[in-house]
């Protein structure tokens, strides 16, 4: 198996600030507020997710946003800009407001609309190396099901970046891979026994039946564009990928794998975006990863000693609320390359012809095209 290398398709010095929620177990609680933001070395948009983990089965916790909060943003310790909510939970710094700078600490003030009020522990925004090369490996895998061995493989992909100019690196790659689907649910037929099978485009297909030839079911006629037939699968990472020092070779990493693609006549149909962001932790930030890292690879309880308690860098006024979370300054390189079929060694099966909306079909996926897609 050898490695296929590409080169970036864009340099992206440091962009996008957008906020991934952090996917992380978070004790049982009747009322915990749950953190999730940064600020990086651009202009942003910067973003901020608040929202309470509460029980609502005995097994599981959800989250629900948090509206209505007053949330500041302090560049050491001088006030910097104001957080402004646009949708439920979601506190945004417009565009272009402010850029964070290398060297400066960071830190949010939250007051929640009961008058309950947290802060994090400043954060220094520290510099980051770029990504010099994205790579994909293809290994051939299988696994045994109850139909007997299938196969399994994958597309591994590895990164190649500088580590930075600084003695201790600690740093985070962020992999996130979209993949094109196409739907024709303009196609679908209703079948609901005893009744004989029907014609019954979904309305989001722009198509309508009308009257046709005698058995013929009546014929397609579009009256609109369809709004739900393509849309972006997402792949995201299993855990955060994490620096380690004994991965530093004259001051780069190389061949840090960072996921794994399934080979998979979906995912494979047309072409695969895959986005690698490296950035830059301070020791708190890297800590928090390092935990929820721990977490996930071992699928332990956050109460088991060998991880800790995930906490994080918020502080409540009140020593009876409870919150949980990060907020932490980062500097991003950003990278993007694209593989499709031809990456792999053997011909994928087509895909199952579809006639569902493309969001009924993918559980992670977005009818906008994702940026830098080509």
């Amino acid at each position: 198996m050898g490695i296929r290398s590409y080169p970036y398709l864009l340099v992206v010095g440091v962009l996008i600030s957008c906020v991934e929620p952090i996917s992380f177990e978070v004790p049982a609680a009747d009322s915990q507020l749950v953190v999730e933001g940064f600020i990086t070395n651009t202009y942003g948009p910067h973003v901020v997710l608040l929202s309470k983990a509460s029980n609502i089965e005995s097994d599981s916790v959800s989250k629900l946003p948090v509206s209505g909060a007053e949330v500041l943003l302090y560049e050491d310790r001088v006030l910097a800009g104001s957080f402004v909510e646009v949708s439920r939970g979601e506190y945004v710094l417009a565009e272009g407001e402010i850029r964070g700078e290398v060297g400066r600490k960071y830190h949010i003030e939250i007051k929640t609309i009961d008058g309950h009020r947290y802060h994090s522990v400043p954060d220094e925004l520290q510099g980051v190396g770029q990504i010099t090369a994205i790579k994909t490996e293809f290994e051939f895998r299988t696994q045994l099901t109850e139909t007997g061995e299938t196969d399994a493989s994958v597309l591994k992909v590895l990164v190649d970046s500088e580590a930075g100019n600084v003695s201790d690196p600690l740093i985070r790659w962020r992999y996130t891979a979209y993949y094109d689907v196409q739907t024709y649910p303009e196609l679908f037929w209703r079948d609901e026994p005893p009744y004989t099978p029907w014609k019954d485009p979904w309305p989001c297909s722009g198509y309508i039946v009308v009257e046709g030839p005698p058995g013929s079911g009546g014929l397609l006629l579009q009256i609109d564009e369809c709004t739900c037939c393509q849309c972006w699968g997402r792949l995201y990472e299993a855990a955060p990928t994490l620096s380690n020092d004994e991965l530093i070779d004259n001051g780069e990493f190389r061949n840090i794998l960072v996921n794994e693609i399934p080979i998979t006549p979906r995912i494979f149909a047309k072409k695969v975006m895959i986005q690698v962001e490296q950035m830059s932790l301070s020791r708190a930030a890297f800590d928090f990863f390092d935990l929820i890292r721990a977490q996930k690879e071992n699928a332990q309880s956050i109460f088991q000693p060998a991880s800790g308690e995930i906490r994080g860098n918020i502080i409540a006024q009140r020593a009876d609320d409870l919150v949980v979370g990060i907020f932490y300054a980062t500097s991003i390189d950003r990278q993007v390359i694209f593989v499709d079929s031809t990456d792999v060694p053997y011909n994928i099966p087509e895909e199952t012809f579809m006639t569902i909306p493309c969001d009924s079909l993918i559980k992670h996926s977005t009818y906008l095209m994702p940026d830098l897609w080509e």
